[in-house]
């Protein structure tokens, strides 16, 4: 993703690259794009030239399209690539920012300098409502990435500074309760941030037995956020699980709840209901007899008129003067996949009901439950380097490792935190352990600092820590070979816990 910054000299600058551009530029995953100018990336001057041209193309056109080098990093050379760009706008028809899609071209010209062309995507009209829906898809990943980072980081001195503070206080007291209640919602907000990116995401995951008690707590708490509509939940605690994408079927209630609020300016209550429900033979004819999941979305709003409700669900038909008509064609399409049906009743003046049947699993759902209490703190010894440019996260992260016992080092740029490595070991004062923000700010990213620490010292311990930590791509840090990840926001508990363990394995292997 681009900035919408001019369109001649160097172009836009990346605000956001994704693990399989890094991959194609042959990086390693971590290291960070953002900042350079779109032009850096272009294979030779003819080919920024044409990927210019399809952003001023994009930018008065919606969506355009060439085909380019790209430069890669390492010994490949550039390869031959086809751009996509979309430019998004806002309602006033101001240009925010681009999406480019890059997709190697397999042709005999891949290993040379190629005659550039420029084409608009107009010229593809079979896919370009397929093409539309995946860049904006992958345009709001994106944003709900770069956004959930920002709100870590910004929760990360909050959360750390509240668990330290907690045990000091007694439960049962109204300081105690209070500060109980106040991490509670922080909790609660950093769990709302995991749920923007997983929802914005919206891949084709598998269906699995889902709980969907849980989903619908989860959605309700995004989709209500900020609204003076209270939504109230109904699920009884034995709620067989369902067989569902989580994905999808959040859409699903995220869609239908949002529908219910904006029908309710006026505020009040709406209510959302689930249970299990035997169908049998010819009871419902759009279901096979067994047991679902029924799932009501009930609302209090104006109602739907008779002469809409049979256009309800056409695929252009909307009643909202800035909708496209499509949730709930997509929201019905859902259902179905799922083997289940999607049902409404309207009444005006009165309300709107949504209800749709979802299979039950035939095999249980594990259950997870989110830590209600923090850990304490771990009380440990050795030498400690903090890089991160946050100073508040960077400030409370030493301020809770000197607590424990430690001697903390902090840095704010790669640059000097390579420096402090390399003389604190000379000067025979070893770090034990390095506590690495990935992205850093201006000059080296987290990644390139720690593999240049690795070059000093290939023992190095480095755990590595970041706001946008989500999803399966963390797990690929381990086989880089950080200790650890250590997700941002974390308590102290959790700091101290990771740090000592990290230290100790480092003790345990210096005296094996």
């Amino acid at each position: 993703m681009l900035d919408g910054g001019p369109l001649n000299g160097s172009g836009p600058r990346i605000l956001y690259a994704n693990l399989p551009i890094a991959s194609l530029l042959g990086m390693e995953p971590g290291k960070s794009l953002r900042g350079l100018h779109l032009r850096d990336m272009a294979g030779n001057d003819r080919a920024g030239a044409a990927i210019l041209g399809a952003l001023r193309e994009a930018a008065t056109g919606g969506i355009a399209e060439c085909e380019a080098q790209i430069q890669t990093f390492g010994s490949r050379g550039p390869v031959y690539c086809r751009w996509r760009v979309r430019a998004l706008r806002n309602n006033m028809n101001r240009l925010l920012n681009f999406t480019l899609t890059v997709e190697t071209v397999q042709n005999e010209f891949n290993a040379q300098t190629p005659s550039l062309t420029a084409t608009t995507a107009a010229n593809r009209v079979e896919d370009l409502d397929e093409q539309n829906e995946r860049l904006r898809i992958e345009n709001l990943a994106a944003i709900a990435q770069g956004v959930a980072h920002d709100v870590n980081n910004l929760l990360g001195p909050v959360t750390a500074q509240l668990s330290l503070m907690l045990p000091q206080f007694d439960k049962e007291s109204e300081l105690g309760q209070t500060l109980e209640r106040v991490l509670a919602a922080v909790r609660r907000a950093t769990q709302f941030t995991a749920q923007v990116v997983k929802v914005s995401k919206a891949g084709n995951s598998a269906k699995q037995p889902s709980d969907i008690a849980e989903i619908i707590r989860e959605t309700v708490r995004l989709a209500q956020a900020g609204s003076n509509v209270q939504v109230r939940i109904h699920t009884p605690a034995d709620l067989q699980p369902a067989m569902a994408d989580p994905v999808k079927i959040t859409q699903v209630l995220q869609n239908l709840v949002m529908n219910g609020i904006q029908a309710m300016p006026g505020g009040g209550f709406m209510d959302v209901e689930a249970r299990t429900a035997e169908i049998r033979e010819g009871q419902r004819t759009h279901l096979r007899p067994g047991l679902y999941v029924e799932v009501v979305v009930r609302d209090r709003g104006a109602g739907i008129t008779p002469e809409n409700r049979h256009r309800l669900f056409r695929e252009n038909f909307t009643t909202k003067a800035d909708g496209n008509g499509i949730g709930l064609t997509t929201c019905k399409r859902f259902i179905e996949e799922h083997e289940g049906v999607l049902q409404m009743e309207s009444t005006v003046n009165v309300g709107t009901e949504f209800r749709f049947y979802l299979p039950v699993a035939a095999r249980p759902v594990e259950m997870t439950q989110a830590p209600t209490a923090s850990r304490p703190l771990r009380q440990g010894t050795g030498s400690v380097l903090i890089v991160d440019d946050e100073d508040q996260i960077r400030q409370v992260a030493a301020w809770i490792l000197k607590r424990c016992g430690y001697t903390v080092h902090e840095c704010t740029t790669g640059e000097t935190a390579v420096t402090t490595y390399q003389q604190l070991t000379r000067s025979n004062h070893p770090l034990n352990l390095v506590l690495m923000d990935l992205t850093l700010k201006g000059g080296m990213s987290g990644m390139e600092t720690s593999h240049e620490i690795w070059k000093f010292d290939p023992g190095a311990r480095i755990i590595v820590s970041s706001g946008s930590l989500t999803g399966e791509g963390p797990r690929s840090f381990l086989d880089q070979g950080f200790f650890a990840i250590l997700p941002k926001p974390y308590e102290a508990g959790e700091l101290s816990e990771s740090v000592y363990e990290a230290v100790m394995s480092g003790d345990l292997l210096a005296a094996a």
